[in-house]
């Protein structure tokens, strides 16, 4: 990918996102602004994406690389019984 701008790329703040099962796929819904003004006019953007599950999992993956985060760890029955 390319990290040169062009004509049809578009630029915007994620402002929420959404997901719906499609058999086998995810549809990704994100909700995108161009600006706080188009915030407050309520001009917000769907964008809807396609992918597998594997590219689901792929991409979030990498989110959490370049974020520098972990995934949430999941917590044990006993764990969630006693609030620990």
């Amino acid at each position: 990918m390319s990290s040169v701008a062009t004509d049809r790329d578009s630029y915007g703040v994620l402002v929420g996102w959404t997901h719906h099962p499609m058999g086998s796929k995810l549809d990704l819904r994100l909700q995108c602004v161009q600006s706080t003004r188009g915030l407050e006019r309520d001009e917000v953007d769907s964008h809807h994406v396609v992918m597998t599950r594997e590219q689901a999992a792929v991409l979030a993956n990498y989110l959490f690389q370049i974020t520098q985060r972990q995934p949430p760890r999941r917590r044990g029955l006993l764990s969630r019984w006693f609030g620990n």
